[in-house]
């Protein structure tokens, strides 16, 4: 969590600092005991009888107990993530390192080898949502009716049915989907985020566009600094339709990446203050405003030579109330479609159901298909490596539920 932290702006700091407020609590508590142990023992003789061995054996077998239960037991998202003072110095040593192979991203612009091999959409459009669960969506056959509209276009997509995400939290999901970086490569090669649709747009006659109404994030703003035009815009996500507009205005190919809040947490404080939410809770609420904002979107586009693209970074996990960003294959469960204008060629028009599970790294190669470029036999994580929240690549199927 340290990277979403440190690569965040600071509304995003503050959302995901909540899960550092328990450690930090006991950090003080625990120096409050031990300064206060130092200076009674300077003042006062201990004896060595029975009940004070006991506890001090039980003070110091206390963390390999809980490495042993989270090892074998239950994992709540990595090993020594958990109940160590350690981990998140750690942590946050491995984040700072990141934010300085940043600066040799922006510098590392790369020659991309491809190859044109017919005319491409004139408008192909990436949307990446945030923290949507497709559980919650109708689309995906959930009974309360959060996706309405999404629902009625369901016969002008391509969907894919079994959607998972590369990874649990934004910082390490985004830029696995937008480049060529393999997940094995992450935490030793990050340089190679160069090698990413920004990049390759804008060496294949595509004007860029990134527009964004989450506020910088470091990690995902080196990848989207490239794009040759950028504005992020405050406001609830309805305030990008506009900007959209303008953009599209333009007679040229564009390829064009909205960054959207969607259901980020807190999900209450993603909707208009006169949004009827009606019967639904927050979560399910602000994925029915996303629906709406893509009821904009596509009225918008209906009549153009267009595909949209759209995926969310991650899901969440449920526990109880709560909205959980661990690693599990819950949380990796994401919406992933294709939406297609009505003016799109024929050889472009594939719409159905997409039966087996794809990786939404499968982002990268897609995009290359729709601006016309010959795309590779064989895309970069088909064996689908996961990232996990200590930032190791896994095998998905090793996830806990």
């Amino acid at each position: 969590m340290a990277i979403s932290i440190l690569e965040s702006n600071m509304n995003e700091a503050m959302s995901m600092s909540y899960m550092f407020i328990l450690p930090g609590i006991l950090f003080f508590v625990f120096l409050g005991l031990l300064l206060f142990s130092v200076n009674y023992l300077k003042k006062n003789a201990v004896a060595f009888n029975t009940k004070f061995v006991i506890i001090a054996l039980l003070w110091l077998l206390m963390p390999f107990t809980f490495y042993l239960k989270h090892r074998y037991v239950s994992n709540k998202g990595g090993g020594k993530m958990i109940k160590s003072v350690y981990y998140h110095l750690s942590d946050f040593t491995t984040a700072l390192k990141i934010q300085e192979d940043i600066n040799t991203i922006k510098k590392n612009i790369p020659v991309f080898n491809i190859k044109k091999i017919q005319s491409g959409i004139e408008n192909v459009i990436l949307i990446i949502g945030e923290s949507e669960r497709k559980q919650n969506m109708s689309l995906y056959g959930y009974a309360k009716k959060t996706t309405p509209y999404t629902d009625q276009q369901a016969e002008n997509m391509m969907i894919f049915d079994h959607a998972v995400s590369p990874a649990g939290i934004t910082n390490l999901s985004v830029p696995l989907m937008l480049s060529s970086i393999h997940p094995d490569e992450f935490r030793y090669r990050y340089d190679k985020l160069s090698y990413n649709i920004i990049n390759m747009a804008n060496q294949s006659g595509y004007n860029s566009f990134w527009l964004s109404t989450q506020a910088s994030a470091r990690g995902i703003t080196a990848i989207a600094s490239m794009s040759k035009n950028k504005k992020w815009v405050n406001g609830y996500d309805e305030v990008i339709i506009p900007e959209l507009k303008k953009v599209i205005q333009k007679k040229e190919d564009k390829f064009i990446v909205l960054h959207i809040m969607g259901s980020h947490p807190n999900p209450c404080n993603r909707l208009p203050a006169n949004w009827n939410s009606g019967d639904l809770n927050c979560y399910d609420s602000s994925i029915k405003y996303t629906d709406y904002v893509f009821k904009n979107i596509f009225s918008t586009l209906k009549n153009t030579n267009s595909v949209v693209i759209y995926a969310s970074d991650h899901g969440l996990k449920i526990q109880g109330d709560k909205l959980l960003h661990i690693d599990s294959k819950e949380s990796t469960q994401v919406p992933f479609f294709v939406w297609f204008g009505d003016k799109v060629p024929a050889p472009y028009r594939i719409t159905g159901h997409e039966v087996r599970q794809t990786q939404t790294t499968y982002i990268y190669p897609l995009i290359m298909k729709y601006m016309g470029l010959e795309p590779p036999q064989h895309y970069k994580n088909e064996e689908n490596k996961y990232l996990n929240l200590e930032m190791k690549s896994m095998e998905y199927g090793k996830l806990p539920e």
